[in-house]
């Protein structure tokens, strides 16, 4: 591969670039929630056997485009429905909820900060300071407030092992399968 980065076409999937990268060990597929596909080639792989190994993933590329196109329409649909609020207003309606659900649960937290993230609904700093996205105004009443426990329970444990799904299921009888709904939800597009 002369380049570092090269575009091929391929007759069911449209597009798909491959990148070749010092860092990388592994092959690696990619889908971004555009749809855009991509493949990672090690330092010491080749474009032939990276093509080969993304034809053998035709069928899971497809279901993932199916899956990517079902959250992006379910997004779309969901935030014109919602209510549009004004970034201070959403701000303290995040910031209410987080203080009374701190308090409902006794579980503590430091600081709290609430921005536009692209990555992520929330975190928790390992000095318990609580990072919100403020595009959880966006969010259905129930996804938001799982977000909010979420953080809030990594203020007691830190990683997300057992120990934190036991804890989580204190609160939510089944939160796995909540996540399971949150990640219907895109955040780029919300």
């Amino acid at each position: 591969m002369n380049t570092e980065v090269k575009l091929i076409f391929h007759h069911t999937l449209g597009k798909v670039q491959y990148r070749k990268s010092k860092k990388a060990r592994f092959l690696r597929l990619s889908i971004d929630s555009s749809k855009k596909i991509n493949v990672t080639i090690p330092r010491n792989g080749s474009l032939q056997g990276a093509e080969k190994f993304m034809h053998s993933k035709t069928d899971w590329i497809r279901k993932q485009l199916i899956k990517i196109d079902h959250r992006n329409s379910f997004t779309i649909q969901n935030k014109l429905n919602s209510n549009l609020y004004d970034k201070e207003k959403a701000k303290e309606i995040i910031r209410t909820r987080l203080n009374e659900l701190s308090q409902i649960h006794g579980l503590s937290f430091n600081r709290s900060f609430i921005r536009s993230q692209k990555t992520r609904w929330g975190s928790c700093s390992a000095k318990n300071n609580i990072n919100l996205n403020i595009k959880l105004v966006n969010l259905p009443g129930e996804l938001r407030d799982y977000v909010i426990m979420h953080e809030l329970v990594h203020t007691r444990v830190k990683n997300h092992g057992q120990k934190f799904w036991a804890e989580m299921a204190k609160y939510y009888p089944n939160p796995k399968a909540i996540d399971k709904k949150l990640k219907k939800y895109n955040l780029e597009l919300m």
